[in-house]
């Protein structure tokens, strides 16, 4: 793996030697650090963040990092075959789906937050509105997942 001789990469890469798991790993620091980077701005605005706003960063970071891994995997890990194109794809059509499954979702926590909470300023993040979307997560990777062992096993 290069870290920084850019030159030395392209090389690699123009005569077809870069492995798959060099490839997976590129990827893999590339999405952590994305979801870190996330994760943080998110953050920042935050004057009075509670453990529930720690633990839905913290977790958003762990499920995006164990979903790749087991995506990897799925794939057939080291041995597998264009990781990042099937993983890619199969991740947007996915999404898209869990876009559809996530709606009610949000429904019923805005009807949750406009009635059954009251009207406070200083609303504070709840296990409420932090497990379903932990839940919808790691149930996306899994679908992620489940998907490119299809597609591998063919």
């Amino acid at each position: 793996m290069y870290f920084w001789k850019i030159g030395s990469l392209k090389e690699e890469i123009k005569k077809g030697e870069l492995k798959e798991k060099d490839r997976f790993l590129y990827a893999l620091i590339y999405i952590i650090l994305s979801a870190i980077g996330m994760e943080a701005m998110g953050l920042m605005p935050i004057n009075n963040g509670n453990i529930w706003d720690a633990i839905n960063s913290i977790s958003n970071i762990v499920v995006v990092t164990i979903g790749t891994i087991f995506s990897f995997k799925a794939n057939g890990g080291s041995k597998g075959i264009d990781f990042l194109g099937r993983y890619f794809s199969i991740s947007f059509v996915v999404a898209i789906r869990f876009i559809v499954i996530l709606i009610p979702v949000i429904i019923v926590l805005s009807a949750y937050y406009s009635f059954a909470v009251t009207k406070d300023p200083d609303l504070n993040s709840t296990a409420y509105d932090t497990i379903p979307f932990i839940i919808w997560s790691a149930a996306f990777y899994w679908r992620v997942c489940v998907h490119i062992a299809d597609v591998n096993n063919t």
